[in-house]
């Protein structure tokens, strides 16, 4: 009996199973705190295009305007 609880001790099989489960627990925070609806990433990429949409818009406006005179 004594031997089969040193067994028990020694085995650490156990506790990569549950090492693995707290990574992938903390992954998925991860991914929903980034991709969320409010996240920093999708604040910055919505900025970015924003921009690049005004630069586009501002561009095609000036062609226009320049050309009618």
């Amino acid at each position: 009996m004594t031997s089969r609880i040193k067994q028990f001790l020694r085995d650490e099989s156990g506790v990569t199973a549950i090492e693995y489960g707290i990574l992938a627990a903390a992954m998925a925070a991860a991914v929903g705190v980034i991709f969320g609806s409010d996240g920093a990433f999708i604040s910055a990429l919505r900025e970015k295009f924003n921009t690049i949409a005004a630069d586009i818009s501002s561009s095609g406006t000036d062609i226009k305007s320049s050309a009618a005179n």
